[in-house]
């Protein structure tokens, strides 16, 4: 039996020892004595595991396996379960099974890990978002601008302030990811002053964009919560949803654009536009600049 253990310490299947050593899988769980060798059926878990290199075998510890695990799963798209994570251990040479593979991640906090690592989502309180001043809650959202010349959708990434209605920045590009998000937020709170913005909370639905790790440790860090709609509920990000369908109507609709140059340069006119020039019936037909300058005289004077 001290060579059967011997074997079993390398990672071999039982029914294999058996087959080389000449005797039956029963002599693994009982002794001669009658006795049981261990505390259940079956054996202690295995430190080793072997790996096939061509016609050869090694034994390697098993901390290998989880270096190699948490090698995979530390690459930015990977979120492999365990079965996957076997597989890809197969390809690599190892021979192990998805059991094992499966132990090893609950022992070592991979299973999981993709979600795991993300805060429980703060959903919003208010329905219907009530302010009282500016700077106290911030939408933002995407809208698809068709550029017909290049046979392509551009992103415009809008902030809104709800209170002023005043677009605070925005953003177009052929792609919008959670650097583009990060970076269009760092130039509205750079614009805005930081001791303006120290009481703002960011309002979006649950695009992938506005969800990821880069925005959440973003405003994380800077101590600015970030609460999500309800999923199919526009209603609670109206303000936005109210300036893109303005968008929609007011430009999309009305330019054809031959470029992306083009878009950019028309987009930006009309947001400068919206801000400074547009009477907005939402509050009382003055401009969102407009109604910050006046609540901002309010706050100097009280």
């Amino acid at each position: 039996m001290n060579m059967a253990n011997e074997y079993m310490d390398r990672g071999m299947r039982i029914s294999h020892i058996a087959s080389i050593l000449h005797i039956p899988r029963s002599s693994f769980y009982r002794n001669n004595s009658g006795e049981r060798p261990m505390s259940g059926r079956g054996r202690s878990n295995s430190s080793f595991t072997l790996r096939k290199d061509g016609d050869e075998r090694t034994i390697v510890d098993n901390s290998i396996i989880v270096d190699e695990m948490e090698k995979l799963l530390s690459k930015e798209f990977v979120c492999y379960g365990y079965k996957k994570t076997a597989k890809h251990l197969n390809r690599l040479g190892y021979i192990i099974n998805r059991k094992k593979v499966r132990r090893l991640m609950t022992e070592n906090n991979l299973l999981n890990h993709s979600t795991n690592r993300r805060k429980p989502v703060t959903r919003v309180v208010q329905s219907i978002v009530e302010v009282t001043k500016p700077d106290q809650v911030w939408e933002f959202d995407i809208k698809y601008v068709r550029v017909h010349g290049e046979s392509r959708n551009a992103y415009l990434l809008a902030m809104i302030d709800c209170y002023s209605r005043e677009v605070v920045s925005h953003y177009i590009g052929y792609h919008c990811t959670g650097n583009d998000v990060k970076e269009t937020m760092m130039i509205a709170f750079d614009q805005r002053g930081l001791e303006n913005i120290s009481g703002v909370r960011m309002r979006s639905d649950n695009g992938t964009q506005f969800i990821c790790n880069t925005v959440e440790n973003f405003l994380s860090t800077i101590n600015i919560p970030h609460e999500r709609i309800h999923p199919a509920t526009p209603k609670e990000d109206a303000h936005i949803e109210s300036f893109n369908s303005i968008l929609e109507r007011e430009v999309i609709r009305r330019f054809e654009f031959e470029s992306f140059e083009e878009a950019e340069s028309t987009i930006s006119r009309y947001v400068d536009f919206y801000n400074n020039g547009r009477l907005h019936s939402g509050i009382g037909y003055i401009t969102p600049r407009e109604m910050n300058k006046k609540c901002m005289e309010k706050i100097q004077e009280a």
